[in-house]
């Protein structure tokens, strides 16, 4: 183990940058983004080894911290980085943290793209406080767009590259990606709501499993099979999947996307059937 003596102790430069740092922390430590910021940098610069082997045994002598308390601080802290330049300002840190999966698609975009983000919903909701879902909504759409490049004009229908549109136009192929988007959520979440509400009333075995046998008994052929299998993926994780075969030609006729558990598993082939 490493101890204080064999360690370097900090230059003046970097005293400095310790104290201040740690004043933040001291004076507001409600103040989630600022804590996590500064936590972050005193652990990546090791600015805690002039009086602490470890971070987490200066978090808990200097803070009362544990690692993960830090850690969800930290987390937060990025989230916030992360997305208030789109326009959304976490008021806490729990609220920070829901926001992670906006947050891991706008870290995807390139700095014009998220500047195309921002501006589209701050056009488009006119609210200084946009919610995570229109953030991520929009987000994926901005980045699919420019993956594929060519989009419908919105007046013409003639395909074209997007960046020659101009600003008005761009606008409108995103609002209609994006609400063709949000209603497909909505639908898949309708779906779910089906789902849940048809294993509250099942027999007991549970809904899905209920499904399962329905659908054996009244829509499969002779020739048919409704399968479960299991396997690891490339990186040796477990998954599941259901699927429907012909056992004559062995030709697959529908299947769902693999899963981590047998229900998900299931639930994904009953989307997949009734599309």
């Amino acid at each position: 183990m490493t101890t204080l003596t064999e360690v370097q102790p900090l230059n003046s430069q970097e005293q400095a940058t310790l104290t201040q740092l740690e004043s933040v922390i001291q004076q507001d430590l409600q103040a989630f983004q600022r804590t996590g910021s500064a936590l972050a940098e005193i652990r990546d610069g090791r600015l805690y080894r002039a009086t602490h082997a470890t971070f987490d045994a200066y978090l808990q002598e200097r803070w009362g911290f544990t690692r993960q308390h830090a850690g969800r601080l930290i987390a937060a802290a990025e989230v916030a980085q992360v997305l208030e330049p789109i326009g959304f300002h976490p008021e806490n840190e729990r609220q920070a943290r829901e926001a992670k999966g906006a947050a891991e698609i706008v870290k995807q975009l390139e700095p014009e793209q998220a500047d195309t983000v921002a501006r589209f919903i701050q056009a488009s909701t006119g609210s200084e406080k946009p919610t995570t879902s229109q953030i991520k909504a929009v987000a994926e759409v901005v980045r699919a767009i420019d993956e594929h490049g060519m989009v419908d004009h919105p007046e013409t229908g003639e395909p074209v590259p997007f960046t020659e549109l101009p600003e008005p136009a761009r606008m409108a192929v995103i609002r209609e990606n994006v609400s063709t988007g949000t209603h497909e959520r909505l639908q898949r979440q309708k779906n779910h709501v089906q789902e849940s509400a048809m294993q509250a009333k099942s027999n007991g075995r549970g809904g899905w499993t209920d499904w399962f046998m329905d659908y054996v008994a009244q829509h499969l052929t002779p020739t048919q099979e409704l399968r479960i299998v299991g396997k690891q993926d490339a990186s040796g994780n477990p998954k599941v999947q259901a699927l429907i075969v012909d056992t004559d030609t062995h030709a697959t006729i529908a299947f769902g996307e693999p899963a981590d558990w047998l229900k998900k598993a299931v639930l994904n082939l009953v989307e997949e059937v009734k599309a």
